[in-house]
Formats: C-alpha cells, sequence, structure tokens
C-alpha cells in the first residue's frame, strides 16, 4: 500500500471516531443546535486565515512543480474566508474579533511550527491530512443533509468535486515525497499524519462543547 493508504488503514480507529463525532452527525441530521454551528465557524475562520501563512511558509521549501498549486491553495483559502463571511452574515453570527480557543491555538501554533522548523515532507503531511480529513467529514454530512440547511455551503464547499480533485492531487504528492524519504524522515511523517488526525478530533469536540480555557470563562465569541 501506499504511504497515505497504509496511514489511514493504521489510523482506522481515529479516523472513525472523528466521522462518527456527534457535532458531524448533528450537522448532518440537521439537529445541530445553531449557537454550536457558529461555535465552529468562529473558530475555524481563526484555523483558515492561519493556513495562509502555513501555505506560504511552503513554497520557498517545496519543489517548483507544488509552487503554482501551493499559490492556487492560499487563494482557494482567501476564498474560504469569504464563505465565513457571507454565511456568517447571513445567520447573523459575528465571526471577526474571536478569541481563539485553547484547542484552535494549539493547532494552530503545530500547524505554523511544523511549516517552519519540519521538514517539507512532514509539512505536506499535516497539509494533506488536514484536508483529506475535511473532505471526509463534509462528505459524510452531505450524504444526509438538507439542501435548504443554512450549513450547505460548507458542506458543498469541501465534499464537492473541484475540493476532492485538490486532495486527489495531495494525496498522489505526498505518496511521492514518502517514496523518497529516509527512514527518520519516513517516521515523522508518519508521527506527523496522526498528531494531524488528533487535532482534527480535538477540533469537532472543541466546537460541540464550547471550550474556551482551561480554568478560564469561555471566550469563544466575537468580542465587543
Amino acid at each position: 500500500m501506499s504511504f497515505c493508504e497504509t496511514q489511514r488503514t493504521r489510523l482506522a480507529p481515529l479516523w472513525d471516531r472523528m466521522l462518527s463525532h456527534p457535532f458531524l452527525l448533528q450537522t448532518r441530521d440537521g439537529t445541530i443546535p445553531h449557537e454550536t454551528f457558529a461555535s465552529w465557524m468562529r473558530q475555524d475562520y481563526l484555523f483558515v486565515e492561519a493556513a495562509i501563512p502555513f501555505l506560504a511558509a511552503l513554497i520557498p521549501k517545496g519543489p517548483a512543480s507544488h509552487w503554482e498549486p501551493m499559490t492556487q491553495a492560499i487563494g482557494a483559502l482567501i476564498r474560504e474566508l469569504r464563505l465565513f463571511e457571507e454565511r456568517a452574515d447571513a445567520v447573523g453570527v459575528e465571526i471577526r474579533g474571536t478569541q481563539p480557543s485553547f484547542t484552535t491555538h494549539a493547532y494552530i501554533q503545530f500547524l505554523l511550527a511544523t511549516a517552519q522548523n519540519a521538514s517539507y515532507e512532514e509539512a505536506y503531511t499535516v497539509l494533506y491530512a488536514a484536508e483529506r480529513a475535511y473532505h471526509d467529514s463534509w462528505r459524510m454530512v452531505r450524504d444526509g443533509l438538507e439542501r435548504s440547511s443554512p450549513w450547505w455551503p460548507f458542506v458543498e464547499n469541501w465534499a464537492g468535486p473541484e475540493f476532492a480533485a485538490y486532495v486527489a492531487y495531495l494525496e498522489v504528492e505526498l505518496d511521492k515525497l514518502a517514496a523518497e524519504a529516509g527512514p527518520d524522515r519516513l517516521h515523522r511523517m508518519v508521527e506527523a499524519f496522526e498528531t494531524t488526525v488528533r487535532y482534527e478530533i480535538a477540533f469537532w469536540e472543541m466546537a460541540m462543547t464550547g471550550e474556551g480555557w482551561p480554568g478560564i470563562p469561555s471566550t469563544n465569541q466575537a468580542l465587543t
């Protein structure tokens, strides 16, 4: 099996736990409380903002053949920010000025530290694992969500064919990088893959619980 297939097989229990998280199931069934989904919107908006400098940091570290796709991916993230802003305006959610939750802050720091300090191969692993997790998660939601749902545009964005093609491209390229990596670097890629999946589960949990910071009242609201 390829590197990506091997990791998804190895982490199948974690992957299944991610896809069966109550946040996703309730979103799919149309029973998610409005404020719970709004909490996710605020936090994921921050994460998408951070993903832009993450990708920008990867461009000079990667092969020239990846420069254009990475640049296009940055453009896609900017469009995702506009999607968040449009949906937030449509449903009356204030997303600007939100404080990151503990989990969001930790995930963003992991993302940026990987881009700056780890090998390109490790960072590319994080990119693929996060994008594949989102595609699979929202594809599962799409199977039951009514198109009239106010959350449908998010599902359409990450479960649709354009994003599926992007994830498939990332998988092909990551498998190439893994095939050329030495044992030590490959081991770190394996660790990066699992850590990313764990963060994805933690992110759903954070959104579901409205988590703030330990010992501090929740700040998962826009500042006024």
